[in-house]
């Protein structure tokens, strides 16, 4: 730290005796900033923050979540910024203050997941049971009739393959009265940095569920060792306070401006979020203390943009509500679709900064529109980006851009953690693990593409738009799974007009005037809004798609599950099955807990939040089909039940190609005009 200090310190001192003060570049004062700790300053006083005392923790809407919003506000204030303010976001607040295990002399300490009921004070005690993976065949096996009614059950971690809401929603159908999580021979390298790591994520819970720890690898070893030698009987305690939305809960999401000497409503936004889980270096307090320096570099160096820059920092990325499956990127939510709808049409583009800075590449995760300039920036800034920058399309759910992309706002996030393995939400994230000198110059990277978004053509890429739809859209695959031969030829023809007119206006936009260059812009926001707001949707798993790719996907596998049981070929029908939507969880929880996380994934329920603008599918339930087909008791009603299903999915199917075509045309009408 003091070799960095002192590189810091000499960049600044070699900075002209006549570029001091309000002389300073940007790329100076930031030099100069990380010389002086400022933003070190800012991540220790930020990691000092926590719920529990030894662990951290900053969840959303809690002390010490809000004690970071505050901090931020002040900081913005001090700095100058115009419009500082808090807006507040309803949260279930889950200050979380301790966990642990007991058996016998020996305490475990535990952590827990974001959303999961607290146990009561006294704990809970009861026999522990070893259920491996703590689905619904290890309940069977164990024993069919057997009382689970006092019983802490202790299950492996298998966070590849499905969330730790299903063993906690199987544990509480079974009547367990709690769950201790641990890492097990078949778990992933989640949690497993270190022997003693522990570990923390959103649970996508819900209070009806079983309380539930989480305990180390070595820990839960010993544990295991002890079932093996005979009965143990555990003491389970989670202590949290819980004030949920509805009875007062708030978090803030802290805003502050950089007023642009154009009037036109349009900004640039930079975000990140100030909630985390333990004491999180990276994700996402390097990102907020680069934000920060970046908004104070700005102020230093005199910076004036044309257009405003706004300066967002969101609480409830990493957890916003219990009873929810979309229980994650809340704040940004409730920013772009609550609290500012107005704002879509009029941000030129949203930069999400995450996971900042463990000495990796820069990520990128952008939509194809903003790929190719991000990739001409990043190539032109090799003097920054000194580990490398990877562009990628599209971008992930699992951070705040995705709802703003969905909302209709070209939006990239922004990612360099390079941590070990093993360490990501576990207490291994820490202070060290930064790499300021990365840091600085990423800061640095960022205000070079907010100078390119901030004059001239904004930088949207409609050819690379229109290459992915084409690749998207395959007539002879929908036809093929039984689309509207009418409607899907409408599509066809939507998607090369639209591409003809994006060649034709990216062939022009070099010659569009100056004085046609505001109205051109105006035109491509409108563009952005209603691609990105129409075309991003949600596969079953959660993943950016196409409106329409999930739901021939599953067209598809009825078809080939029908057509195995009309050829007397049922064996054949049960893998297509498996691939229908979430089927898979269904085949290892029991019915009841398969069909509660369905709905909570319909657009009706009312915590689906970011959820609605995902396009959501029918999220078809076959598995009263599969088991009867996989038993050998199926006959023509199961073929039926799978024929009406294929023929309501054809009909969404129908839906969706129609809307998309209607979306292209419009948008290629835009695209015609734009600097004509």
């Amino acid at each position: 730290m003091l070799a960095l200090a002192s590189a810091f310190l000499l960049a600044a001192v070699l900075v002209p005796s006549g570029a001091q003060g309000a002389s300073l570049t940007f790329d100076e004062s930031m030099d100069q900033l990380f010389a002086q700790n400022y933003p070190q300053d800012a991540m220790e006083y930020l990691l000092s923050l926590g719920t529990n005392p030894d662990l951290g923790f900053r969840w959303a809407g809690t002390s010490a979540d809000n004690a970071a919003a505050e901090y931020i506000r002040d900081e913005l204030t001090a700095d100058g910024l115009s419009n500082v303010r808090l807006e507040s976001v309803p949260v279930d607040v889950f200050e979380f203050t301790h966990a642990d295990v007991v058996v016998g002399d020996r305490t475990m300490t535990a952590s827990t997941f974001a959303g999961v009921p607290p146990t009561p004070p006294e704990g809970l005690t009861g026999e522990v049971v070893y259920l491996h993976d703590g689905t619904a065949a290890d309940y069977r096996e164990y024993g069919r009739d057997f009382d689970w009614s006092d019983k802490l059950v202790l299950v492996d971690s298998a966070l590849d393959s499905w969330w730790m809401n299903l063993p906690g929603a199987e544990a509480a159908f079974r009547g367990a009265q709690g769950v201790i999580m641990t890492h097990g021979p078949n778990s992933t390298d989640w949690y497993t940095h270190m022997p003693d790591a522990l570990g923390s994520n959103d649970g996508e819970y819900d209070m009806s569920f079983a309380p539930m720890v989480y305990v180390s690898w070595e820990d839960g070893d010993w544990l295991k060792d002890q079932l093996d030698a005979g009965p143990a009987t555990a003491t389970m305690t989670m202590d949290a306070e819980v004030t949920l939305a509805d009875d007062g809960g708030v978090g803030y999401n802290v805003i502050g401006e950089i007023p642009g000497t154009v009037d036109d409503g349009t900004f640039t936004l930079y975000a990140s979020h100030h909630d985390c889980h333990f004491r999180d270096s990276t994700d996402d307090t390097g990102a907020v203390v680069n934000e920060l320096a970046i908004a104070k570099a700005m102020m230093m160096s005199g910076y004036q943009p044309k257009h405003t820059i706004v300066f967002m920092f969101t609480t409830a990325e990493e957890f916003g509500y219990t009873n929810s499956w979309y229980d994650w990127s809340t704040g940004a939510w409730y920013a772009i679709t609550q609290e500012h709808p107005d704002w879509v049409g009029k941000i030129r583009a949203f930069l999400n900064i995450e996971s900042m800075a463990g000495g990796g590449a820069l990520g990128m995760g952008t939509s194809p529109d903003l790929a190719p300039w991000l990739r001409s920036e990043a190539e032109a800034s090799s003097d920054l980006l000194t580990m490398g920058y990877d562009v990628s399309v599209p971008a992930s759910t699992w951070q705040d851009a995705w709802t703003f992309t969905a909302a209709g706002v070209p939006s990239v996030v922004f990612g360099a953690g390079g941590t070990p393995s093993g360490t990501y939400h576990t207490q291994y994230h820490t202070f060290e693990m930064i790499e300021w000198a990365d840091l600085a110059n990423i800061g640095k990277f960022f205000f070079r593409l907010a100078e390119g978004l901030d004059d001239g053509l904004l930088p949207y890429g409609l050819t690379s738009r229109a290459d992915e739809v084409t690749g998207v859209v395959d007539p002879e695959a929908m036809i093929g799974a039984g689309a509207d031969p009418a409607i899907v030829e409408r599509l066809a023809m939507a998607v090369r007009r639209f591409g003809r007119a994006a060649e034709a206006y990216e062939a022009r936009a070099g010659t569009i005037p100056d004085t046609a260059v505001a109205e051109a812009n105006t035109s491509l926001l409108e563009i952005e809004r209603l691609i990105n707001g129409n075309l991003t949707a949600l596969s079953a798993w959660d993943w950016t798609a196409y409106p329409h790719e999930q739901v021939l996907a599953d067209v598809q596998n009825l078809e080939k599950a029908i057509s195995a049981l009309q050829g007397g070929k049922p064996d054949k029908a049960l893998r297509p099955l498996s691939n229908v939507a979430l089927t898979w969880y269904g085949l290892y929880f029991s019915h009841d807990v398969y069909t509660y996380d369905l709905e909570r994934r319909l657009p009706s329920h009312p915590r689906v939040t970011w959820g609605a603008q995902g396009h959501l599918i029918d999220y078809l339930d076959v598995i009263p089909q599969y088991r009867a087909i996989q038993k050998g008791s199926w006959d023509t009603s199961t073929t039926k039940d799978l024929k009406r299903m294929r023929k309501s999915d054809l009909a969404d199917l129908d839906s969706r190609l129609d809307a998309m075509a209607g979306v292209l045309e419009e948008v290629t009408a835009l695209v015609r005009t734009v600097g004509q």
